[in-house]
């Protein structure tokens, strides 16, 4: 058993305690005593769910031990569907990433628990390209409120993760949690329907002790307008860039920069930006490692990472932004390959 697995049980351990002490008491005296109940998770206290009408909330609760570097993923089925036009996120200001991720279109069927993150990912390599991000977030406090007409529209018994990784570098137990809101329009409201994904360049080498650079070049199999861009690097990176490129030529203005890696802006298009096919983006990384070692790419907080992540309408599944040009010349988007 993991240490946060260890954690989790502790939890419902002194649940389970209270509840029977509380029991026993009452059967014991006239009078029943005040109701002996686990105090709310802080994660309740800072965000109240959505009233059932208007939504439903995605919840998730851990604890991190002194020195753990937390990853866990907790599947289950969506608590909620319909049309989202609205969304609310809170967590920790430590948290180094949240997201939820479809299952449903995987192919996968696992059971619903608490997992591992390193584990699962080992066991299902495939959750890296086929699994479907429905939100992510990097930042304490996140909303999103989609175009007045456009949603994410969820089906019923969506079979879903809730992904968190925290560091707790102090000397005691740290509560992580993570709470989502999703609210709902009418569904006779929606006129476009909104999808989205990340591109990643999984093979990269930062050399000791230097300043580096990598990019990526990916082009559109269909027209899209894209809504949203965000990205994702780990503690080396010092900037993300993410530029226009007609499949022959890159735009000399980037059309987002981020220079915080920890919480790297989430920029919302005040224009859609149209996206023809044949034509994407390149986004570049930048680096700056003062370690003796080469860092490569990895999920662990001491590897790297360099990708981009895009939201746009209209929603097609077979939308993707395909990866046709590296800095390195190698094209590695799931991590599979061999860093050198």
């Amino acid at each position: 058993m993991t240490v946060h697995s260890f954690a989790l049980v502790q939890r419902a351990a002194r649940t389970t305690l209270a509840l029977s002490s509380a029991l026993l008491l009452a059967a014991c005296e006239s009078e029943p005593p005040p109701t002996m109940m686990e105090p709310p998770s802080p994660g309740d206290l800072a965000l109240a769910p959505p009233d059932p009408a208007e939504g439903f909330q995605m919840a998730l609760d851990a604890v991190a031990q002194p020195g753990e570097e937390l990853w866990l993923c907790q599947v289950g089925t969506a608590p909620g569907h319909g049309a989202v036009g609205h969304v609310v996120s809170r967590q920790p200001e430590a948290v180094h990433h949240m997201d939820i991720m479809v299952l449903t279109l995987t192919g996968l069927r696992i059971p619903d628990g608490v997992y591992d993150c390193a584990d699962l990912y080992a066991d299902h390599p495939e959750l890296m390209e086929s699994g479907i991000f429905l939100y992510a977030a990097q930042h304490a406090e996140q909303e999103i409120v989609l175009p007045e007409g456009t949603a994410a529209v969820l089906p019923p018994r969506l079979s879903v993760m809730h992904e968190i990784h925290f560091i707790n570098t102090g000397t005691e137990p740290v509560d992580v949690w993570s709470r989502v809101n999703a609210y709902t329009v009418p569904s006779d409201s929606v006129e476009e329907r909104i999808w989205g994904f990340t591109v990643r360049d999984a093979h990269l080498n930062v050399p000791p002790r230097a300043t580096h650079t990598e990019w990526t070049r990916c082009v559109m199999n269909r027209d899209v307008d894209v809504i949203f861009l965000s990205s994702h690097t780990h503690e080396l990176g010092q900037r993300v860039e993410i530029r226009t490129f007609d499949g022959t030529n890159v735009a000399e203005e980037p059309v987002y920069v981020n220079t915080d890696w920890h919480a790297p802006l989430l920029l919302q298009l005040e224009t859609p930006l149209h996206v023809a096919a044949g034509s994407g983006f390149e986004f570049r990384c930048e680096y700056s490692n003062p370690n003796a070692e080469m860092v490569n790419w990895g999920f662990r907080a001491a590897d790297e990472m360099c990708q981009m992540a895009m939201v746009f309408t209209p929603q097609d599944l077979t939308a993707d932004c395909e990866v046709v040009e590296t800095s390195d010349g190698v094209i590695d988007t799931t991590g599979g390959g061999t860093n050198e």
